[in-house]
């Protein structure tokens, strides 16, 4: 992987857990899939993944008027290009700063969440809840509190870090702009979407079994699109992009602790340890007892 996305992607990693913030990447041009190694690198960022987010798109209505927002931020960064300070229809709040490249807003980097404005999140709550057969309020107030907990970095700092990059990925757009068409860019965004959903989905569920069909109904879509969306984008089915997930989980149990390999594979969701075994030794190269022997951390 190029190792620009990489540092990038490990410094907003680290900025999450630093100063206990959410960041979200919105690519409103596509560019991002453009190049594999920036997609595989920008992943986990593109798309709100608290709790209380994935549970509001649970509801395919709220789901798309989420997407909607995508539309109304580009028409006031045409206006302002300036980071601003907002609440979403939902009760959410963040900063959200433009990536620019030269006469268009090609996304944005959205940081969260902030509270203050409690009474006022609590009414979007249950106007949002109102409107949807599916959703508990009473869940959505739990989740949202959850989701909530004051960062640790001020808006001085936050908005010139969160500026920067912006510009880099501006700079990393001209570098990449001519290698596909922006018309189709434009026409996979809803794939963009689609899959980011999707990814974020298996990160938070990979420990349980999931099946084609739940995930699919969680990203609103059929499940050949999502199957189809999978093997283009990754080049390897659901089922597989799973198992990788599984196996990446199971590396740090097996050089951090002294749990036997039958007792991880259960833990990360596979069912059949000889199954977790012969996965991860096609993605490792190795079996785990001995990726264990190698990596072991000192002490355990």
């Amino acid at each position: 992987m190029n190792c620009h996305y990489q540092k990038i992607a490990n410094y907003l990693a680290f900025a999450e857990k630093e100063y206990n913030i959410s960041i979200c990447i919105k690519d409103y041009s596509g560019f991002i899939p453009v190049n594999r190694e920036l997609d595989e690198a920008l992943q986990p960022f593109l798309t709100h993944a608290n709790a209380f987010c994935m549970y509001i798109k649970s509801d395919r209505h709220i789901y798309h008027k989420c997407l909607t927002m995508i539309r109304k931020m580009n028409n006031r960064f045409r206006k302002d290009r300036c980071t601003f300070f907002g609440m979403c229809h939902a009760g959410l709040c963040e900063y959200v700063t433009p990536i620019i490249n030269g006469d268009f807003i090609i996304g944005t980097i959205n940081i969260g969440f902030f509270g203050g404005y409690d009474a006022l999140a609590l009414n979007r709550i249950h106007h949002v809840c109102a409107q949807s057969e599916l959703l508990s309020e009473e869940e959505a107030v739990r989740l949202y509190r959850k989701s909530f907990t004051p960062p640790t970095i001020s808006p001085e700092v936050l908005i010139p870090t969160m500026e920067l990059i912006a510009e880099y990925l501006s700079m990393t757009y001209d570098t990449i702009k001519d290698t596909h068409d922006a018309s189709m860019r434009r026409r996979s965004s809803n794939e963009d979407t689609i899959l980011s959903h999707a990814s974020e989905y298996i990160r938070q569920n990979f420990t349980e079994q999931i099946r084609v069909s739940e995930l699919a109904g969680f990203c609103h879509c059929s499940e050949s699109h999502i199957s189809h969306i999978f093997r283009k984008r990754f080049h390897v089915n659901i089922n597989s992009y799973i198992n990788k997930v599984r196996v990446e989980a199971s590396k740090d149990f097996l050089v951090g602790s002294q749990t036997s390999i039958a007792d991880i594979a259960l833990s990360v969701g596979f069912c059949d340890p000889n199954y977790y075994s012969r996965v991860f030794t096609q993605l490792m190269g190795i079996p785990p007892t001995e990726y264990r022997r190698r990596f072991r951390k000192q002490g355990v």
